[in-house]
């Protein structure tokens, strides 16, 4: 007498694949265990029969690459945080400074796409995405290249195997996530972001090169502080000349007071009844020609 085994469907065989799919890349096992216990367990009985149980979430989540979803999960939650920040500062310094300072100015409304806040918390969203999912394809694509397998292709790449098994080459392929920037529109923050970006990019190749002993032979002056000529000359063209309120003001009035061969003072003769401009009005002069790209040359 032969007998029907029961039947053992999966995990996911009776839960919605699209509902399944929209929570896996929403919220992770641990996350959704929370939201189950607080939140579907007192929702209408409908949404607590199609919700799955969190045990069956964790299997059908732990059966399945995680790795991609948990870099998406990663990115929307930074962009969430990102926009509801920029929201929130908006809140505060149009309504709460305006009102302070009695200003009745309203930003003119802008269409939603072409919001600087939602461009910039997409572009930061992309780049941590665009990162994680690079560097962990480089990663692969060195490890396959470097088996017994791959043989046959790097004799017949050199220079390509060569570049694509460095150790190098990972960290190189998910910098190309930093594209991810022009997304944002071009204005200083834009800018600003770059520089730092960049110098953080320096600041770290100098560590690496001085671990690997690069520098062992270097002569007892060069150091560190052949920072300071590039710093503070970027302090006084980004500080002096475009924003003038966030300098230092002691270490302003000192340069201030030795730049006679530089900013021309009031000569003893000149007319008392007419304007003579002063440091700050020379500052923001050269600050807003910068601006408005003066002079224009034509090539």
């Amino acid at each position: 007498m032969t007998t029907s085994a029961p039947s053992h469907s999966s995990p996911s065989s009776k839960l919605d694949p699209i509902l399944l799919n929209t929570l896996r890349y929403t919220i992770s096992a641990k996350e959704y265990q929370t939201l189950h216990h607080y939140l579907i367990t007192q929702s209408p009985r409908p949404l607590r029969r199609r919700a799955p149980q969190p045990s069956k979430y964790a299997a059908v989540v732990k059966s399945q690459d995680e790795y991609n979803a948990a870099t998406f999960r990663a990115s929307l939650r930074v962009f969430i945080a990102t926009q509801a920040g920029l929201k929130l500062w908006d809140i505060v310094s149009t309504q709460i400074l305006r009102r302070h300072e009695g200003s009745s100015r309203r930003k003119p409304p802008t269409s939603t796409i072409k919001s600087s806040n939602l461009r910039l918390s997409l572009s930061v969203s992309m780049i941590l995405l665009l990162h994680r999912l690079l560097h962990r394809f480089f990663v692969r694509l060195r490890s396959n290249l470097l088996t017994k397998d791959a043989a046959p292709f790097r004799r017949r790449n050199p220079r390509i195997s060569k570049t694509l098994t460095s150790r190098l080459a990972p960290a190189i392929g998910a910098s190309l996530a930093g594209f991810a920037l022009g997304v944002y529109p071009g204005d200083q923050l834009r800018i600003t972001i770059a520089i730092y970006i960049a110098t953080r990019a320096i600041e770290f190749a100098y560590d690496a090169l001085e671990d690997e002993g690069w520098f062992k032979g270097r002569p007892w002056w060069f150091g560190s502080w052949m920072l300071m000529p590039p710093v503070f000359g970027q302090l006084l063209h980004a500080a002096a000349v475009f924003d003038g309120d966030c300098f230092p003001k002691a270490y302003g009035d000192f340069i201030l007071d030795h730049t006679h061969n530089y900013i021309q003072r009031r000569p003893p003769g000149y007319p008392t009844h007419l304007a003579w401009p002063g440091h700050d009005q020379v500052y923001g002069s050269l600050g807003e020609m910068a601006r408005l790209n003066w002079p224009y040359v034509n090539i």
